[in-house]
């Protein structure tokens, strides 16, 4: 008998949605049905395949490191690179760690750099999709990723805005805008299951300050602007992204609004026991037992 197809689900949603909580939450959800998931969100692929070396890895490692170090743009703080505190080699690669090297303000970013960590992590999202999650389908497995790449896209488009750097004109970054949401909504990259979180960006700024300090593009920190405002600005344009590109896209959209996670992820896991595949699944393993 021929094997199954699994079914791929993303989660979307902005900093501080909740996002890997749900994936967690959903993970055990699936292994107390008795079905197999594989995690392949792009950190966890990028360091499973750096681990099991060969092709994809080393392609995925560089690439990773050199879309951190283009998002700084060539800022600088004091006439010294902010750049410098990514590692040469991915071994030194711990992001909890360089964040807290980074100075508290930066100048001079320019806008080619956001622009092309978009595009890096787009390449890294076509091979992830080629190597992690389709093997994990082909073999009937649920592919969960606690990210899906259009909302990085957003947001570093929305920061490069920010920037007062003529060489790259407003036209150009409506065009990648229209190209990127294009690109994301191609079927090859589009999830069998798509949620969107739809969160409230004043509650994920209180949830990612508990957390520690904030990364470099979740407020306007490249632009030169930091704190509650700059946090919300920014991550208020890119929900309303997401948003319509959920709704273009067919997605389900659950409202974030400070409810208990665990009343996110039983809606969450409704939508997924909607899906035919899924609910043939857990009758099939229900049988089994």
């Amino acid at each position: 008998m021929e094997q199954q197809r699994g079914i791929s689900i993303a989660l979307m949603g902005i900093d501080g949605s909740g996002k890997t909580s749900l994936l967690t939450h959903l993970g055990r959800a699936f292994d107390d049905a008795g079905l197999e998931w594989v995690n392949v969100g792009r950190k966890s692929v990028i360091r499973q395949a750096a681990d099991t070396g060969g092709y994809p890895g080393a392609s995925l490692e560089r690439l990773w490191l050199e879309a951190w170090r283009l998002l700084f743009g060539g800022g600088h703080r004091s006439g010294s690179p902010v750049d410098a505190v990514i590692p040469l080699q991915f071994e030194g690669m711990t992001t909890d760690r360089f964040i807290e090297l980074l100075p508290d303000s930066v100048a001079g970013v320019r806008r080619s750099g956001p622009v092309s960590t978009m595009w890096t992590e787009y390449a890294i999202d076509q091979i992830v999709r080629a190597e992690a999650v389709e093997p994990a389908l082909r073999r009937g497995a649920i592919a969960l990723s606690d990210g899906f790449g259009y909302k990085s896209a957003a947001k570093v488009l929305r920061i490069a805005r920010e920037l007062p750097d003529p060489a790259i004109p407003d036209e150009t970054l409506d065009r990648f805008s229209d190209l990127i949401r294009t690109a994301y909504g191609d079927a090859y990259l589009q999830p069998d299951i798509g949620i969107l979180l739809d969160a409230d960006p004043e509650r994920s700024y209180e949830w990612r300050r508990g957390l520690g300090r904030l990364g470099p593009a979740e407020d306007l920190w490249l632009a030169g602007r930091t704190g509650r405002a700059a946090f919300v600005d920014l991550q208020s344009a890119v929900a309303q992204d997401l948003v319509d590109a959920a709704k273009a896209w067919g997605w389900h959209v659950l409202r974030v609004d400070g409810r208990p996670q665990r009343t996110t992820a039983e809606e969450a896991m409704d939508i997924v026991l909607r899906h035919r595949r899924v609910r043939e699944r857990v009758g099939d393993r229900r049988k089994e037992t």
